[in-house]
């Protein structure tokens, strides 16, 4: 599948195909299926359809090729030799070519020879319609009749031409049974069968015959099965409605229509009735009425946009002014039916399917542009009378896509927009919860199709009166819709009305920024694109108004919140009005019982003063002042921080405390104390937002107004007492963040005691200490305070400043940091001990880049460009990636950190350009970090890391970091040494810890069995192998854990390459094979075959013994019970060559 790489606009999609590159091999597909169609048609079929499901969205790339598959696959389809199975093959071959370039173009690539009349009538004859395996022969067929049906002959001739033909009923006959036998179903192929009736049954000498009987039958057939409808006679109907001649049609379209009005399909809930329902009724309409254009219809005139736009610039092109009469030139007669017909699909715009309605309201256009003034402009009169409140939203969305088509087809006269417009939008913005979810988003996007039908319809100066509040709908919902289809959609419907009417005021200035790509993204419309906008008097105060009176009323929060930091953006724009007007509306909002009201309202209000006040603190009235000093007060007062609302109504009030004390308003002292007792209770709430936004809040009141307290320091002792609570970790969480938000002149005079109890509170406890502390010992897996606790260290650090630390403080700081490196704490969600360390991290390196370089100390450097490199090839992706990238940046940072050992061989090792590596991928970061195996400085921290992520479960991890570390060992033999004594003395260091022996004894039996060890084992005079059977028998002893013994059992099976060490090796072994596990019995035995298998020409057992080995240990099921295992096992022990296991029980004896 070939892909377009470049592209005239970098915005074109990327997955464009440039032609059908699979050609060839599809070709070879289909040539190749009479030899596989019975052994591989599965594996086969599944890639030839994958292979063109590619071309599903651009189907007419096959068309250069379409007709030689369709060809070679008739020509095996046609073979006289072709079997039952092989057909069926092709045919399902053929039909994928059908599905994805739609059977109404597939049928014209068929061949309408009349000797295939025969040849496919027969085949379909042979056909069980409930075979539900072979269907798509059946299919394929009935499409290829629907062609050969329309041949130019009489069909009674072509029963003269079959002279082998001894059937006694006719073509005519046989393709008429045909047609009804195949629409009784409901499945895919009654679609075609109805296709294939309309294009049979119309022909001239047909329709006198069987037309009026098939209309009969398939009353019949619904009458006789009420509860399950036959779609395919309803689809039928339908397709003879459509493709017949209105003549032909018209006797029978009152029978067919009091038929259809009875069976009442409107009242079902089942879709595809109502689809086919509509379907038959909006096209007898149209049989009912003559094809002729409405003489009262709008015309516009000239729709040409490059004269609209040369109008622009040649003042001298005016748009000729429509003359519409006000009666038609001549009478039509309009039949009774048509009232009921058009009442009918008025009900359909109100159906729940959007399908429905939209059929719905086509057939209203198609069907008013044959009335007269008088019919259909009552028409357009009843699809606006629904667009009211006490319709339901799907009335509305029907309704909209009315009146889109009525303005389309010139049928809205120009009268009606002063009434029509207000509804427009209303429609715009329409938006109301139902239940749990939003209805609204199809009205607003069928308003905008409205809009766009409008600019397309109506010429400049009949729209004129109208243009500014169409102008400012559309961009409203522009800017502000939720859905990115709504943005979009009002975006391309202003568009057209700039470039086909040329009166919307900006619009050219406007769209070049706000275009389809760039309201894509909604952060983007609300921040940028409506500050754009708002620059344009016509636009400000419209965008400010549906800010605060819609969506500061959103149902979504992350609406609201949005809503607040565009109003702060927009207050530069009209000041006075914020100032004067808005402000006064918010605080007014903010006694609604809608805790949705009240809380976009707080919001505003905050970030509106926090813009004023940087715009001139004068425009804020005392009045507002009053308001705003008693506003939490208020809530406290009517306790409307309790319960759900009182969550969203905290975190309101937090961001406007937040925004006020930025803002420095001069508040009186209870203000103040209400703010703080709301931080104070909020610090400690379980939800996780609302402790961070009190810490915010907190980080900004303190020094706005605490400066010159004389409690100050009480509240940072409150602060310190509350992070000792052992009981809660959610409030420990909350109370260390709030200790690190404190400015310096608070944190300075117990500095000394606050950075101790931070760094207690970093690292994790000591068992014993707990104890004896009476301590609640939960506190041991509090990850998530200790990384919080980091936080604030490092917030603490940064706020007192390096001057105010001496030499000790920087110590004990850089040292916790050190050891909260190495925190791997896990529970039940895994190791959450990893975000302790990517706290650190990040801690760490904001701490040595902002600290004077003379206050570095060498070892520290050293300490934390090793850790962040065994980090950077530990096992979790995010926890990597957090540390590769700072790695690189202390590399590369400027100015230059001092004290970084082997720093030019880093800066080799590491490209300059950090943004070219993807540091959240192993394959990326491995291989670069396996070279500083190299630099002894930092192998062992490396080898460490390696050793957890070459022994984890992860399938790709271990392939690339194995792979990474393989490939530097073989590169670099000379350092195989001294990488296997650093795994040695892992191991010494680490024995008896699980979460580096466990992975190490995986990490072993990787290497062992690379062959990369071989010229260690090998040796004679290297101890490393018989180190190695030593710890991991030190390791296992006395474990009863089974997937350690598992992994100690692989070591061992792979140091049978070591002849010195078999004996020992085959003793072991003849103890876990008579083990009580049944799991170790049988993971002995396989792991024993298999080094025997391959190694078992180097021990000293006799080749005799060997292959008697090997049958036996495959061959015996070591599930059986304990005492018929254990006389096996010691023949086994006597084939090694050593002696059987005896229990310790029986030595006592």
């Amino acid at each position: 599948m070939v892909q377009i790489e470049e592209f005239k606009d970098d915005e074109a999609p990327s997955n464009t195909l440039e032609y059908f590159s699979e050609y060839d091999e599809v070709a070879k597909m289909i040539d190749e299926l009479s030899q596989i169609y019975e052994k591989n048609l599965e594996k086969s079929y599944e890639k030839y359809s994958e292979i063109l499901s590619r071309y599903q969205e651009q189907p007419h790339l096959l068309d250069s090729h379409i007709i030689e598959m369709i060809n070679s696959l008739l020509d095996i389809i046609r073979d006289s030799k072709t079997t039952g199975g092989l057909m069926h093959a092709s045919f399902k071959y053929l039909y994928q070519i059908c599905k994805v370039r739609t059977f109404k173009v597939f049928v014209k690539f068929l061949p309408h020879e009349l000797s295939d009349i025969d040849f496919v009538l027969n085949i379909l004859e042979q056909q069980d319609i409930d075979d539900s395996t072979n269907w798509e022969t059946r299919y394929c067929c009935l499409l290829w009749m629907s062609i050969l049906v329309l041949n130019p002959f009489h069909m009674s001739r072509l029963d003269a031409m079959s002279e082998g033909d001894n059937s006694s009923k006719t073509k005519m006959e046989r393709i008429y049974q045909i047609c009804k036998s195949n629409c009784k179903g409901n499945d895919s192929c009654s679609v075609v069968a109805a296709y294939l009736s309309a294009k049979f049954l119309i022909r001239n000498e047909i329709k006198d015959i069987y037309l009026s009987s098939f209309f009969d039958w398939t009353f019949n057939e619904v009458k006789q099965d009420d509860l399950y409808i036959r779609y395919g006679t309803l689809l039928a109907i339908a397709a003879i409605l459509k493709h017949g001649k209105r003549e032909d049609l018209l006797p029978h379209a009152p029978k067919i229509l009091s038929w259809i009005l009875v069976q009442d399909f409107k009242d079902s809930s089942d879709f595809l009735k109502n689809k086919y329902y509509v379907k038959i009724i909006q096209r007898l309409g149209l049989v009912f009425m003559a094809p002729k254009i409405a003489a009262w219809r709008y015309n516009r005139g000239s729709r040409s946009l490059q004269e609209n736009l040369s109008a622009k610039s040649d003042n001298s092109v005016e748009f000729e002014s429509t003359n519409i009469t006000q009666e038609d030139p001549e009478d039509v007669d309009v039949p009774d039916e048509i009232e009921e017909i058009v009442e009918q699909l008025l009900h359909g715009l109100k159906s729940p399917s959007s399908d429905v309605r939209w059929l719905a309201a086509k057939g209203i256009g198609r069907i008013t542009n044959r009335l007269p003034k008088s019919l259909g402009d009552e028409v357009v009169g009843s699809v606006i009378e629904i667009l009211n409140p006490l319709e339901q939203h799907e009335a509305w969305h029907g309704a909209c896509l009315a009146v889109a088509e009525l303005s389309k087809r010139g049928l809205l006269l120009p009268y009606r927009l002063e009434h029509l417009v207000p509804l427009l939008l209303q429609a715009l913005i329409y938006d109301e919860m139902k239940g749990y979810m939003s209805v609204g988003q199809n009205i607003r996007d069928a308003a905008c199709y409205v809009c766009w039908a409008f600019a397309r319809a109506y010429d400049p100066q009949d729209l004129q009166p109208f243009v500014q509040k169409i102008a400012t709908g559309l961009l409203i919902v522009t800017v502000f819709d939720r859905e990115i289809n709504c943005r979009r959609a009002a975006s391309a419907a202003f568009q057209e009305s700039v470039g086909r009417l040329g009166n919307f005021p900006h619009g050219i200035d406007i769209l070049t920024t706000a275009d389809f790509y760039t309201v894509g993204l909604r952060v983007n419309s609300y921040m940028n694109i409506s500050d754009f906008i708002a620059q344009y008097d016509e636009y400000t105060i419209p965008l400010i108004d549906h800010l605060v009176e819609i969506k500061t009323a959103h149902w979504d929060t992350a609406i609201r919140e949005l809503t607040a930091k565009t109003l702060n953006k927009l207050t530069n724009r009209n000041v006075n009005y914020m100032a004067q007007t808005v402000l006064n509306q918010l605080i007014n909002k903010t006694d609604s019982i809608d805790v949705n009201v009240r809380h976009g309202s707080v919001m505003s209000i905050g970030e509106i003063i926090l813009a004023l006040n940087n715009i001139d603190p004068l425009t804020i009235s005392n009045e507002i002042m009053s308001h705003l000093n008693n506003l939490i007060i208020k809530f406290q007062t009517r306790e409307q921080f309790r319960g759900m609302s009182g969550e969203l109504m905290k975190m309101a009030a937090l961001d406007f405390i937040k925004n006020c004390s930025e803002a420095n308003l001069q508040v009186n002292n209870e203000c103040i104390d209400s703010w703080q007792c709301l931080i104070d209770s909020c610090i400690t709430s379980k939800t996780n937002r609302i402790r961070e936004l009190a810490v915010s809040a907190l980080s900004t009141l303190c020094p706005a107004y605490y400066e010159q307290n004389d409690n100050k320091l009480d509240i940072v002792r409150n602060y310190l007492k509350g992070s000792n609570n052992d009981l809660e970790e959610h409030v420990r969480m909350g109370y260390v963040l709030a200790i690190g938000a404190f400015p310096h002149f608070m944190l300075l005079p117990l500095k000394e005691e606050i950075l101790e109890k931070l760094i207690e509170l970093s690292l994790v406890p000591n068992e014993m200490k707990i104890k004896q502390a009476g301590l609640n010992p939960i506190i041991l897996i509090w990850s998530e305070a200790r990384r919080d606790s980091v936080k604030a260290l490092g917030n603490i650090t940064m706020n007192l400043g390096f001057n105010n630390l001496s030499e000790d403080n920087l110590n004990k700081i850089f040292d916790c940091l050190l050891k909260a490196l190495e925190e791997y704490t896990i529970d039940n969600r895994g190791d959450i001990g990893a975000w302790v360390r990517e706290a650190s991290m990040n801690v760490l390196y904001q701490l040595i880049i902002n600290c004077p370089s003379d206050r570095l100390d060498s070892n520290v450097i050293h300490k934390v460009m090793t850790g962040f490199a065994q980090q950077s090839v530990e096992k979790i992706d995010r926890t990597r990636g957090i540390a590769g990238k700072l790695f690189h940046n202390l590399v590369y940072h400027e100015p230059s950190i001092p004290h970084i050992q082997r720093h030019d061989s880093l800066k080799k090792i590491f490209p300059e350009d950090g943004s070219k590596i993807l540091w959240l991928f192993a394959d990326h970061t491995f291989p670069l970090f396996c070279n500083l195996l190299e630099l002894e400085e930092y192998s062992e921290k490396v080898l460490t890391g390696l050793v957890a992520s070459i022994g984890q479960l992860t399938e790709s991890l271990i392939k690339y970091s194995s792979s990474s570390f393989l490939d530097f060992l073989n590169t670099h033999p000379n350092e195989i040494t001294r990488i296997c004594n650093l795994t040695l003395k892992i191991f010494q260091d680490n024995l008896l810890n699980e979460r580096i022996t466990y992975p190490l004894l995986n990490f072993l039996d990787t290497i062992l069995s690379s062959g990369t060890l071989l010229p260690i084992l090998d040796d004679e005079n290297s101890t490393f192998p018989d180190e190695v059977f030593r710890l991991v028998n030190l390791e296992i002893k006395g474990h009863k854990k089974l997937y350690k013994l598992v992994s100690s059992i692989n070591v061992m099976c792979q140091l049978i390459q070591v002849r010195r060490l078999c004996p020992k090796i085959f003793t072991k072994m003849g103890i876990f094979l008579g083990l009580t596990h049944v799991h170790i019995r049988k993971s002995a035995a396989l792991k024993l075959y298999e080094a025997m298998l391959l190694y078992g020409d180097t021990t000293d057992v006799p080749e005799e013994n060997l292959e008697e080995l090997l049958n036996t240990l495959m061959d015996t099921d070591w599930t059986l019970p304990l005492n018929e295992i254990r006389p096996i096992r010691n023949h086994v022990c006597d084939l090694l060559n050593v002696k059987a296991p005896v229990a310790a029980s029986t030595l006592k004896t």
